[in-house]
């Protein structure tokens, strides 16, 4: 072992010896003591629960404003919507496969 130091501080150059040195330890807690980290924990807790509350506050709002207006279900017909180069190959040829209310229609009719 004493001769891999010996040859450690030959090989080091000046110029790599700051580099070889120990790098200074960071501290993630800030340096706080436990009591410290636990009281800035909590109150971390307490702020994201506050969030948390305050988001699902916003959303039931918001899904409260949403479900008092009218929905338009009834569309006015469009005529770039319905463009039939050829018929359907079903008995009502001109209604699509899922328009109940256009098989309905047809068939009342027929």
């Amino acid at each position: 072992m004493q001769a891999f130091r010996a040859a450690s501080r030959v090989i080091a150059t000046p110029a790599l010896r700051p580099a070889l040195r120990r790098a200074p330890v960071r501290k993630m807690g800030h340096g706080h003591d436990p009591v410290q980290a636990e009281a800035d924990m909590n109150s971390w807790v307490k702020i994201s629960a506050g969030a948390f509350g305050a988001c699902g506050v916003i959303a039931a709002y918001v899904t409260y404003v949403e479900s008092q207006h009218e929905h338009h279900h009834d569309e006015e017909a469009r005529s770039y919507k319905k463009i039939r180069n050829k018929p359907f190959p079903w008995s009502c040829n001109d209604c699509s496969f899922f328009d109940l209310q256009c098989f309905r229609e047809c068939k009342a009719n027929k």
